[in-house]
């Protein structure tokens, strides 16, 4: 089974070079049927790669140990479950299922714009295939994940524990999906470049693109977060691990992109500033998976180092070489129909967003790859810790946030005086409000204070605009306010899906301003014994081992009291895998709306009295991080429902054009 799905991925890659050769040719030749076989070629590349992933979780699920990844990354006791997720456990299978999931949305991209795209598809599909023969090469010559080795041991090493949670089922594919969802827009913009054909029609073409991998990044790295928040025991979810930033940079630039892209779409403006962005944005993509890969950086999410780490920053190189000497080429053709009328307009808002959001991923960027320049320049060993991001991008996250509902409010082209009175007044007077009554929880910290009342402008932008719009409509309408607030969203997708994932954005920005009140205790508990720490009674009762999946574990059992009633038993706890020397900290976590109670089992001490030591943790607000997430789900769902009346009826002509001349 191994050698076959070998066999496929060479195969795959026989296919992906031909489609790097044939597209140029058949419009030099002006021969659609060559096009025609590298569509063709697209569904023959994905049903090989397929296969070859079938292969590889076949002999994951069959504990076939033969192969040498099975052996790394499985082992007999593993549940199936996890056995399958072993897939992406490690170097070798993640770079697999990227080549599966780029082959996947290649192949969607050679038949869903056949017709609409139809002059820039070729040169699409050739910048596509040469990410996909990139990808092959690297599987078939130096990342095998179906390499056989000699001596077939008797039991695999194991998934590693750490990766052994539900969270990590969907975390590394979203990520993925993320990454590798910014290569078509990129594609697109080459494929409009190397055509000579640089209107709009690429960018609504990629918006939707764009929004999809930009939902997945962000449903990446919040289940990452919950994966860090319950996993590794220290008590939070973000932490500037390198890999974090990795994923967090294409997000900034990615969230630039959407926001730009509306700009280009009604005025014919910011033409070079979007290219530069989706080159950016997948480049940046690029380069976390370097980071990730070549074991430069120390991170607990990084694979160990492998040759095909620079392999991946000489691919950088030379696509950023390309693009940009591309984009120049092409500059003179890119200029700006319209110019900026007004200080005080939407346009100005969103091109300020835009400056923030790569001034915080250059930052980003910066914090990460430093003690790399530094290490490789002078031979001296740096390392750049939270506060140093904290202090920068906390204050460009803030102005970040009041943009939200500055842009929200300001009009296109330019605002009157009077009509910004009529529409910040209301906004300002309600989170002024709302921020003096919160600061009787907040006691007076100042940058809580700001946040909470930068919060609650956002939130009243949003609430007046959706609340103004339905009530004028249900009046019209003669109809109830869900209905009227069902039709107002439904005529206007785009904007109010927008308000909707801002919201979300207010709910994240609410979860971290609780880190500013974490509670942080060390106590030592013996049988029996109660403590207080905060609102709750925490009382030790013994330990106990029991068995959880493979894994056994031995946990301290704590009774939570709280206005003297018992509410929850808290099972905080060590485990043992087989195949792990080392024991793994469980956490235990009683959640609620305003805060967690989060409790670690530091040790078991072997006294008489059989104490145990824990960290507690009280973290308000962690929850109200988490209802982002449905509140991206659901905005970015109406967003997809819309597409511009311009693009379906361009579609359409091109549809009909094609039919035509085919007849």
């Amino acid at each position: 089974m191994a050698t076959f799905g070998y066999i496929m991925m060479v195969a795959a890659l026989a296919v992906s070079l031909y489609g790097t050769l044939v597209p140029h040719i058949g419009v030099r030749t002006n021969n659609w049927n060559l096009i025609r076989s590298v569509q063709i070629g697209s569904i023959l590349n994905f049903i090989l790669v397929s296969l070859a992933s079938g292969a590889l979780i076949y002999c994951l699920v069959v504990s076939d140990f033969s192969v040498e990844y099975v052996w790394h990354h499985s082992s007999t006791d593993l549940p199936i479950f996890y056995k399958v997720t072993a897939f992406w456990g490690g170097m070798d299978g993640s770079l697999l299922l990227w080549a599966l999931v780029q082959s996947c949305f290649t192949m969607i991209v050679a038949y869903r714009y056949q017709y609409s795209n139809r002059e820039i598809l070729p040169y699409v599909l050739l910048t596509l295939n040469v990410m996909m023969t990139f990808l092959l090469f690297l599987l078939v010559g130096w990342s095998n994940p179906l390499a056989i080795q000699t001596m077939v041991p008797i039991e695999g090493r194991g998934l590693n524990p750490l990766l052994q949670h539900p969270a990590m089922v969907a975390h590394p594919p979203s990520l993925y999906l993320g990454y590798i969802g910014l290569s078509v827009p990129f594609a697109f913009a080459m494929g409009a470049m190397m055509r000579g054909k640089v209107d709009n029609q690429w960018v609504m073409t990629t918006r939707r693109w764009t929004l999809v991998s930009w939902y997945f990044l962000s449903l990446g790295l919040i289940l990452g977060g919950q994966w860090a928040y319950e996993e590794l025991g220290w008590g939070g979810y973000w932490a500037w691990d390198p890999v974090e930033n990795a994923a967090f940079m294409p997000w900034l630039v990615a969230s630039a992109f959407l926001h730009s892209v509306m700009i280009q779409e009604k005025r014919n403006m910011l033409k070079v500033w979007n290219i530069v962005l989706v080159i950016i944005a997948y480049a940046l993509s690029v380069l976390g998976t370097f980071i990730t890969r070549s074991g430069v950086l120390n991170s607990v999410h990084a694979f160990a180092q492998s040759e095909i780490g620079p392999a991946f920053l000489v691919f950088l190189a030379i696509m950023l070489i390309f693009a940009f000497t591309l984009l120049f080429m092409r500059m003179q053709m890119l200029e700006s129909e319209h110019k900026m009328e007004s200080v005080l307009c939407k346009e100005n808002a969103f091109l300020a967003q835009n400056i923030i959001f790569v001034g915080m991923a250059f930052t980003v960027l910066l914090g990460t790859t430093f003690p790399l320049l530094a290490e490789a320049i002078r031979g001296t060993k740096l390392s750049i810790q939270a506060p140093f991001f904290n202090t920068i991008i906390t204050p460009l996250g803030c102005i970040l946030a009041l943009l939200m509902g500055v842009g929200t409010l300001l009009a296109w082209r330019r605002s009157s005086l009077e009509s910004l009175k009529r529409n910040f007044l209301m906004p300002i007077l309600v989170a002024i409000v709302l921020t003096a009554i919160s600061s009787i929880w907040a006691g007076g910290h100042p940058l809580a204070l700001i946040v909470i009342w930068i919060t609650m402008f956002v939130t009243a932008t949003i609430m007046i605009e959706l609340g103004n719009a339905t009530r004028i409509k249900s009046k019209q309408m003669s109809t109830n306010y869900l209905s009227g607030l069902v039709y107002v969203i439904m005529r206007n997708r785009r904007r109010y899906g927008g308000l909707i994932i801002h919201l979300g954005m207010v709910f994240m920005f609410i979860g971290l301003t609780g880190r500013l009140f974490t509670v942080e205790k060390d106590i030592t508990l013996e049988k029996d014994q109660k403590i207080a720490i905060g609102q709750y009674e925490l009382v030790f009762k013994g330990v106990e081992e029991f068995q959880v999946r493979n894994a056994t574990h031995r946990a301290a059992s704590i009774e939570v009291w709280e206005d003297g009633k018992m509410t929850e038993i808290l099972k905080p706890a060590k485990s043992f895998y087989p195949t792990q020397p080392d024991p793994l900290t469980e956490v235990a976590i009683r959640r609620s709306l305003m805060e967690d109670l989060y409790l670690v089992f530091s040790s078991e001490n072997a006294t008489e009295n059989s104490s145990v030591t824990l960290k507690i943790f009280i973290n308000p607000l962690v929850l109200w991080a988490w209802m982002s997430l449905p509140c991206f789900t659901l905005g970015i769902g109406i967003c997809l429902s819309y597409r511009p009346k311009s693009l379906v009826q361009h579609e359409s002509v091109m549809r009909s054009q094609y039919i035509s001349s085919t007849v």
